[in-house]
């Protein structure tokens, strides 16, 4: 799949050139304290590639602390990751389990952080793993089974514009 500008644009901004000053994106730091949850997805299609590690702590319903890892993660992973992390900081955890991750409406508030009102594929597919893998650390916050994950099926080709072939990943 190709990479999109949108998601192009904020790994530059928010994670590259963080890491560029040798600080550590916040969606990205280690949790300080004790997780209450954790989940791992692979969140490429066939599985083995992008691997994103979530541990969260929930205290009185809501997520207090997230922090996301990545192994082997392409840059729409490592964007979803930073957006989602930073979205689902202080939220409820009931409202982040209620939530649909098929649904084209959800991915809104990401697509806004994002900057891409054009909706690239390459990124709604890695929020809806990304979403997968939170989803199931508050399960494990809460002593439920990992749901196993979908095959999230990125679609019809990037909308937007993007670079040609040789940045496909």
């Amino acid at each position: 799949m190709t990479i999109s500008h949108a998601v192009r644009r904020h790994y530059a901004e928010r994670i590259f050139a963080v890491g560029g000053r040798g600080e550590v994106p916040e969606a990205f730091r280690p949790l300080e304290g004790d997780a209450t949850g954790r989940s791992t997805v692979e969140g490429c299609r066939g599985g083995g590639k992008n691997v994103l590690e979530v541990r969260v702590r929930v205290n009185d319903g809501r997520v207090e602390a997230i922090s996301m890892g990545c192994n082997l993660c392409n840059p729409a992973m490592y964007v979803a990751a930073d957006i989602l992390g930073r979205w689902a900081r202080g939220r409820a955890a009931d409202e982040i389990l209620a939530l649909e991750a098929r649904s084209e409406e959800v991915l809104d508030p990401w697509f806004e952080a994002l900057r891409a009102p054009e909706r690239p594929a390459d990124a709604a597919e890695k929020f809806r793993y990304t979403l997968w893998a939170v989803q199931n650390a508050l399960r494990d916050d809460r002593g439920l089974p990992a749901r196993p994950t979908p095959d999230f099926d990125p679609g019809a080709p990037t909308m937007g514009a993007d670079r040609p072939s040789e940045e496909t990943v």
